[in-house]
């Protein structure tokens, strides 16, 4: 059959409907075929091509459902987006705006069988503000990208705070240790120091040199100078002639007052050495060397303490690092730029890619993320975990408790030579195990 010559009614016609709109009745959405008119329509839903869709939306009719309606919605927000922004307008008159494309999706073939349906989709998911007038539903656009810039901001800003917190904290502590430490500082050195005996089987002994008596004049003590200057001279004078007598043989009264207070000197002599060992039995009891054992352990400890922290601050010193990433543990995704889907998602380290950079297997979406852009995952008491940062980094431990003053967790190690010591680290430096 030839075409219709140009200018005739007939060649008027079909031109015009060519045109803009056709009844919604003669649409194939199936297909995306637009018919003219109803004789049209009825050749195409008896032809071969119609016959094989209509199989395949048989076999899987809810799939096709769902395809329809993602298009319609994202057309329809593309529409309203580019032609209204977000100011409030008319839900009709977007979709008048929408359906002027002839290919566009009918609505007939969504999931939502009248426009208010639909509006009222959009006003529950949060993509659109709502709201119904005697004009009828009205709709807002909510900038999505805004939203999420601000609560991006927020979330910095709370981030910035909690680590301002935080280094405030660790300020304090330290400031308060080494207050501590002057203070222990200044009464090592102020106060006593206790005896500190290597041998407990040393004897101590005494030996006290017996003093020569010596027999002075008393002189009665006068006021003047003159007689008190006298006075000392006659006592030096006796001294030096008891001295020299001493020296020459005497009478046999002399004699006799010698051997009395040689008596007399060797009898106090002999008594203060047995007061002087009576007392030093007194101070040396039975639980004395108990104590000096405890304060030789005590020392001893002390340096043992110092030298674990000097190696502890060794270690940390050589595996601390500005990367923390490892596989195997559990991490939480903290941006949207990944999706929504995916925000606040808890995922596996799967593999590294470089020391920045991992796989994250987010339910069973496999996704590249940055260290930045991850955190630890904290999991209940008891459970294992790895220490991804720090003096013990890639080693396992067992969760105690979480200090969620200090931002912290205290850990006993699980593995190596210093297995079954507890440790307290930073939330950032221990993640759960997978």
């Amino acid at each position: 059959m030839g075409k219709y010559e140009k200018g005739t009614p007939k060649e008027i016609a079909n031109r015009c409907k060519s045109k803009g709109l056709q009844k919604l009745r003669w649409f194939c959405q199936m297909c995306q075929k637009q018919c003219r008119d109803q004789n049209g329509f009825k050749c195409h839903l008896m032809s071969e091509a119609h016959q094989r869709q209509l199989l395949l939306f048989a076999e899987n009719p809810d799939t096709y459902l769902k395809e329809y309606s993602e298009q319609f919605e994202k057309a329809f927000l593309t529409v309203l987006r580019n032609t209204f922004g977000t100011k409030r307008v008319r839900a009709n008159e977007v979709y008048q705006e929408y359906i002027r494309d002839k290919m566009h999706v009918h609505m007939n073939s969504t999931t939502w069988h009248t426009l208010t349906n639909f509006v009222l989709y959009l006003g529950s998911s949060g993509k659109c503000r709502i709201d119904q007038t005697e004009k009828g539903w009205f709709i807002a656009l909510v900038d999505q990208e805004e939203e999420m810039r601000k609560q991006e901001a927020a979330h910095k800003a709370k981030a910035d705070h909690d680590d301002e917190e935080r280094q405030q904290q660790l300020l304090e502590q330290r400031v308060e240790r080494a207050r501590e430490r002057l203070r222990d500082e200044e009464g090592h050195e102020s106060g006593p120091s206790k005896l500190q005996r290597t041998d407990n089987d040393d004897k101590i002994a005494f030996s006290l040199a017996p003093k020569k008596a010596i027999a002075t004049e008393l002189v009665r003590p006068t006021t003047s100078a003159a007689a008190y200057s006298s006075s000392i001279f006659e006592v030096k004078t006796t001294v030096k002639k008891e001295e020299i007598e001493s020296d020459k043989p005497s009478s046999s009264k002399k004699m006799k007052y010698s051997d009395t207070s040689e008596k007399r000197t060797k009898f106090n002599d002999d008594d203060r050495m047995r007061r002087s060992e009576k007392e030093v039995k007194k101070e040396i009891k039975p639980g004395a060397e108990g104590n000096s054992k405890h304060e030789e352990t005590k020392t001893k400890r002390s340096a043992l303490d110092e030298i674990r922290e000097m190696e502890e601050r060794k270690k940390e010193r050589q595996n601390r690092k500005d990367y923390w990433l490892h596989e195997g543990i559990i991490v939480k995704v903290m941006t949207k730029k990944l999706g929504t889907d995916f925000y606040k998602s808890k995922g596996v380290v799967k593999s590294l890619v470089d020391e920045y950079t991992a796989l994250v297997d987010v339910d069973g979406a496999v996704v590249k993320v940055d260290q930045e852009h991850v955190e630890t995952v904290i999991p209940a008491v008891g459970r294992h975990m790895l220490i991804v940062n720090g003096a013990y980094r890639n080693t396992k431990a067992v969760l105690e408790s979480v200090n969620e003053r200090d931002f912290s967790v205290t850990l006993r190690l699980d593995e190596g030579h210093a297995k079954g010591r507890v440790i307290s680290v930073p939330y950032e430096d221990a993640s759960k195990l997978a």
